[in-house]
């Protein structure tokens, strides 16, 4: 499988730029708006953590198919497409979350010995971006298994 003409694999410089729109909007929406906390529940980062999981263990079948080891099961090419497509969409998204918890963090944090729910709030938002990161991690990693390590050396 081979990137086509239109799409570039992600660069980590690609995801610089949604980490900071994002981030510096959500600091400057809670810094400067009347809004309270959002008080965030420990499950907010799970599905974020579970598709990071996911797409790691989608990565390796995809790697295997791709490469043709063995031990792989036949995957259709259109499949393989479509999980380059998820990791693509995956890291960018992962980025935006990434910003937000920074954002949030960033405006959480000063209020940490003030106020009981913001170290309530800081935890759950670390984690949110602990999960963010898996994700822009498992994003990549799905997106640069579905690349034929050959196709350089085929002319393609």
């Amino acid at each position: 499988m081979t990137s086509g003409p239109g799409m570039q694999r992600t660069k980590w410089t690609d995801l610089i730029a949604p980490f900071f729109v994002v981030g510096l909007t959500t600091y400057a929406f809670f810094k400067f708006s009347d809004h309270g906390y959002l008080q965030l529940k420990y499950l907010v980062p799970a599905p974020l953590g579970v598709l990071a999981v996911a797409e790691f263990v989608a990565a390796r079948r995809v790697r295997l198919a791709v490469r043709h080891d063995p031990r792989a099961r036949p995957m259709a090419a259109l499949v393989i497409a479509r999980c380059v497509a998820l990791g693509k969409a995956s890291s960018i998204v992962g980025a935006g979350v990434a910003g937000f918890a920074t954002g949030l963090l960033a405006r959480l944090i000063p209020d940490v010995g003030k106020i009981d729910i913001a170290s309530r709030e800081v935890t759950v938002t670390s984690l949110l971006l602990g999960a963010a990161l898996l994700l822009i991690a498992g994003g990549l990693m799905l997106e640069r298994a579905g690349i034929d390590p050959n196709r350089d050396r085929n002319g393609t």
